[in-house]
This record gives C-alpha cells, sequence and structure tokens, in this order.
C-alpha cells in the first residue's frame, strides 16, 4: 500500500487541494502508518489527528519522530468510540478494500460525517462508485473448481459448492470481460455527504448484442476523492495495489444474441454481520427466464 504510487499521488494531490495552511485541522481515520498525515502536514495543515486502532500506530509514531513531522495528534482506538472528538475541517480515511465495502467505510463515514467533521467540513474521499460487468474467461472458474477427486475415489462437491460460494480477489484483464469496457455497468453509488445504509441490493441488466457466456462478474469500485481527482481499481484504468473481485458462478450461464443478462447483488456490511455478498444471474428471453444461477451467498461459504 505504501509503495502504491497510484495511490499516495492521488491522496496527495487531493489534500493540497482542499487544505489551508496553517488553519486546516485534519482527521486521518483509519491512519496506518500515518502517511496520509504526514502528507497533510507537509501541505501545511494546522493539526492532523490520527485514529488507529491496530499497533500499526507504535509504528506511525516511530515514522513521525525520525522524520521530524509534529503537529499530530495520536489517537490508539477506533474513530467510532472516541468520546468527544475533536471537529476537523477535513476527514480523510482510506478504508477500502478490494471489495470496496469490506472494510466499512460506509459505517466509518456515517459516523465521521456526524461527529468528527465541523459544519460545512470536507470528506475525502466524498463519493464511492461501484462497478460490474460479466465475465467470459474461464480461467478464474479454474483456479476456483478443483474439487474433482473422482480418481480416488472421494466426493468433494460439497466442498466445491462451499469454494463457489465465496468472492476472490484476482486481477482482471480487460480481455476478461465479455465484450471489454462496453459492458461495465454502474452498480452502487455512495454520497458520504449523506447517510447511506450498511445493507444495500441493486439489480443490472445487459442486452446482449452476441451469443456468450459467462463465468462470474468482476466488481471494481472508482473513489472521488475531491472535484476533479479518482482513485480507481478498474481493469481499464492504471494498477494499483487493489485488485479487483471476481464473484463466481457455480456454472457457466450461455445466452443468445438478444437475450438479457441480469445480476441482483446485495451488499451487508452492518457491524455485527462483518461483511456478506450475495448474488444471483439469470438470462432473460422476450422477458422470460431461460436460465439462472443458484443464489450464491458468503455465509455458505465459511466454514464454522
Amino acid at each position: 500500500m505504501i509503495g502504491d504510487r497510484v495511490r499516495n499521488a492521488a491522496f496527495e494531490r487531493a489534500l493540497a487541494k482542499v487544505i489551508v495552511p496553517g488553519e486546516s485541522v485534519v482527521a486521518d481515520i483509519g491512519a496506518g502508518t500515518g502517511v496520509l498525515s504526514f502528507f497533510a502536514r507537509k501541505l501545511g495543515a494546522k493539526e492532523c489527528i490520527l485514529y488507529e486502532y491496530g499497533d500499526i500506530l507504535h509504528l506511525a509514531k516511530i515514522l513521525a519522530r525520525e522524520n521530524g513531522i509534529t503537529g499530530l495528534r495520536f489517537v490508539a482506538e477506533h474513530s467510532a468510540h472516541a468520546k468527544h472528538p475533536v471537529r476537523a475541517d477535513i476527514v480523510v480515511s482510506e478504508t477500502l478494500g478490494n471489495f470496496a465495502l469490506e472494510e466499512h467505510i460506509i459505517e466509518t463515514m456515517n459516523d465521521a460525517r456526524k461527529r468528527h467533521l465541523k459544519e460545512g467540513g470536507i470528506l475525502l474521499p466524498s463519493r464511492l462508485t461501484q462497478f460490474v460487468a460479466p465475465v467470459c474467461s474461464p480461467r478464474f472458474h479454474r483456479e476456483i473448481d478443483t474439487w474433482d477427486l473422482s480418481t480416488y475415489a472421494l466426493d468433494f462437491s460439497a466442498a466445491r459448492e462451499t469454494a463457489f460460494h465465496n468472492i476472490y480477489v484476482r486481477t482482471v484483464l480487460p480481455e476478461d470481460i465479455f465484450d471489454g469496457e462496453t459492458s461495465v455497468r454502474e452498480c452502487d453509488d455512495l454520497d458520504f455527504y449523506q447517510e447511506n445504509e450498511s445493507r444495500r441490493t441493486w439489480t443490472v441488466e445487459w442486452a446482449m448484442p452476441k451469443a456468450g457466456e459467462s463465468f462470474g462478474f468482476v466488481l471494481f469500485w472508482e473513489a472521488l476523492l475531491t472535484e476533479g481527482i479518482t482513485l480507481s481499481t478498474s481493469p481499464f484504468t492504471a494498477p494499483t495495489h487493489w485488485e479487483q473481485v471476481f464473484m463466481p458462478l457455480p456454472e457457466y450461464l450461455p445466452w443468445m444474441a438478444g437475450d438479457h443478462l441480469a445480476l441482483r447483488v446485495t451488499t451487508d456490511t452492518r457491524l455485527q454481520i462483518g461483511t456478506n455478498v450475495t448474488w444471483q444471474a439469470r438470462v432473460l428471453r422476450e422477458g422470460k427466464e431461460v436460465v439462472s444461477s443458484p443464489l450464491m451467498d458468503m455465509r455458505k461459504g465459511h466454514i464454522d
């Protein structure tokens, strides 16, 4: 992450655009090594408050001392647990995962907006958009479908089923996606200046111009840090340390030219849940379903 030049440059440019030297107080939520606060102080922020409940905060203190960076306040707890937090002019939070919501950015930003941000203050990122596209390459499916042990007279079908009820972090290439960038669809959009629900459901539909088949779907995101500055995990943009997320289907789903492919996804990142994703795909012909996948559910992919 620290070596991700695309990520670092985007956040540094965004901070430079919004910091008022000598005046801006910055709250860095999920600060990690503190690099974003270091950028902010070098850009003239009056003070940075670093919220981090992990042991890595100790490393942040060492790095700050070794780099001669002052004006930092270290808070060794999750920002949501802070009592009477200082309200900042700018809240920055890089709590983004390969699956955009897995580090609870919705819940973090809801709390940050209400308790950590001054009225009229600035959130970085300000918006998060997710995108989805059908995957036509079988290579990810083959990586998961390794459970045929029939030559040993063993039936591992239950293990196979469990394996497919999960999402996988993979490097998806443009050629893995059916019809390339033209099949990418926006599927979820979050404005962090508004209250956002942790449980979210969305449906996307494609009118297929030619016959094909899907082995699953790729999910990626774009974060609007501030006006004109974005950070993306799209397979069609410069790579970052983040990869894409593959949502597999246990069997490939074929369609004919003129059919419609529909995908319904529910994501749930309520703190008592953790992270759960369910997905189901259907092929429609003249408005009628001709084939569908089972309902995939990450809860069925967990082994307690």
